[in-house]
């Protein structure tokens, strides 16, 4: 059905060509509205789910063989944020912090900060670190 009445795009105003109840001109704009009204906690997991995708690609452009020891200067410069991450798996001697399919632990070496980066294993599937015991 066409649309002869001069209905306008919601976000940008331009007159809309096409079906009766079209309401956006394209989908940027269709989009691009959308994500101007969603709640307000939806843009914070939004936010959240972000930051967290920039730290797996962090640690993947960083650990491309399976394992890696980086310094932690290094996930400063590009940006890694230690707040976010999606779980945690502990071994005798190291908590990591999981990031979907990469982890990564801190460690010292001779007094400098490092992280440890390992690819995500069958084994950290496990839960190991029990959250209730005190």
């Amino acid at each position: 059905m066409i649309n002869l009445s001069p209905n306008k795009c919601l976000k940008c105003g331009k007159t809309l060509i096409g079906r009766t109840d079209k309401k956006f001109c394209d989908a940027y704009c269709r989009n691009s509205y959308n994500n101007q009204h969603k709640a307000v906690e939806e843009q914070y997991i939004q936010q959240v789910n972000s930051r967290i995708r920039r730290n797996r690609r962090i640690l993947r452009d960083l650990c491309p063989e399976g394992k890696a020891t980086v310094r932690k200067e290094v996930l400063d410069q590009m940006g890694y944020d230690y707040r976010y991450f999606c779980g945690l798996f502990k071994t005798k001697s190291n908590l990591y912090y999981l990031i979907y399919d990469y982890a990564f632990s801190p460690v010292f070496e001779k007094g400098v900060e490092k992280a440890l980066i390992v690819q995500r294993q069958d084994y950290m599937d496990r839960l190991t670190l029990d959250i209730w015991k005190k």
